[in-house]
């Protein structure tokens, strides 16, 4: 019988990012077991994608007021608050056909039937949303490297509308999974963390057919995590990788668009009939996350014609195999085509 190993931790966001890299790479280098990690983030956080600019999207002075750490993770999608009103567990597997998806449903399907354990017929809908009663109770990340594949589930516990109210004051949206949510507390009463993570495991020793083994990093881990400490703590990392203001030059205009999930923001710089930057954000997720500076980079100096985004985007989103929730092709070139004609 095959074993998975178990751990639990407390720490910052910073070391909670590090360490989920590392352990993304461990698997897919082959150097560890498939891994379930506990995680509660303290101080809180909020955890933004990898397509935001921070100062864009959030009121920077309240986070620094509430002592609130700002975390920039690899995938797309919204920003996601990780406070003590959140807990998450994270799954790094092996996946031997990653492009079937397989793995990853099973995975969640799993998660699906404990929480049902413990009273809450939740649902799964693509591409993040745990649903219950059709108020979301939670968030899925998904992230891959090649045929390692992690699955972190960010379970609400408690109320959080507080913070919200807060971190998006002044702004003129609040990102759309946060407009229907509800929490475990809320919903049960009652609430044992330990029940729940003790379900999951079951659940997932009966579906896998495993054993558990608890032990903490590997050496070769261990290895690896200062590094990828120093990335996930860098303000070049948090605040730069995306900064709008340090690309964009020349006639500058912001678009914003309502879509289904919420709305697409692009920013644009043209010169003499090219598009010199293209900044893209909003509610969406794209996959692979890569992707969406890969797009912005092909249009970096393309004539800004009507036609010629167009076909761009399209044939991109169709060669590149891109998948894109939240959002579709129509609304990237209805936000594109009105930031840069």
């Amino acid at each position: 019988m095959d074993k998975w190993r178990f751990f639990s931790e407390t720490g910052d966001v910073g070391y909670y990012l590090a360490v989920t890299e590392v352990l993304l790479r461990s698997v897919e280098n082959e150097r560890s077991l498939n891994t379930i990690r506990v995680f509660q983030c303290n101080p809180n956080a909020v955890i933004i994608g990898i397509q935001h600019d921070p100062s864009y999207i959030l009121n920077i002075q309240a986070l620094r007021e509430m002592r609130f750490n700002i975390g920039r993770r690899l995938s797309g999608g919204p920003p996601l608050l990780f406070t003590d009103k959140q807990f998450a567990i994270q799954f790094f597997v092996f996946d031997e056909r990653p492009s079937k998806e397989e793995m990853r449903r099973k995975i969640i399907n799993s998660f699906l039937r404990a929480l049902e354990e413990q009273g809450l017929k939740v649902f799964f809908e693509e591409p993040y949303k745990l649903l219950y009663n059709k108020k979301m109770l939670g968030y899925v990340d998904t992230m891959r490297l090649n045929h390692s594949l992690c699955l972190t589930f960010y379970i609400n516990v408690e109320d959080d509308d507080e913070y919200r109210k807060r971190i998006f004051s002044g702004l003129n949206y609040v990102p759309s999974i946060f407009s229907f949510t509800t929490n475990i507390k809320n919903e049960l009463g009652e609430f044992s963390k330990t029940s729940l993570i003790e379900g999951v495991k079951s659940q997932i020793k009966k579906d896998f057919s495993i054993n558990f083994t608890n032990s903490a990093l590997t050496p070769y881990e261990n290895l690896l995590l200062k590094s990828h400490v120093e990335k996930h703590t860098m303000s070049e990392w948090i605040y730069g990788y995306r900064n709008v203001r340090s690309f964009l030059s020349g006639n500058v205009k912001s678009v914003t668009i309502n879509t289904k999930e919420g709305y697409l923001t692009v920013i644009a710089s043209s010169n003499r009939g090219l598009i010199t930057n293209v900044y893209i954000t909003g509610d969406f997720y794209i996959y692979p996350p890569e992707a969406l500076n890969a797009l912005e980079t092909s249009l970096q100096f393309a004539p800004a014609d009507d036609k010629y985004i167009q076909d761009c985007i399209e044939r991109y989103i169709k060669l590149g195999k891109v998948k894109l929730y939240g959002i579709d092709t129509n609304d990237l070139v209805e936000g594109i085509k009105k930031a840069v004609i």
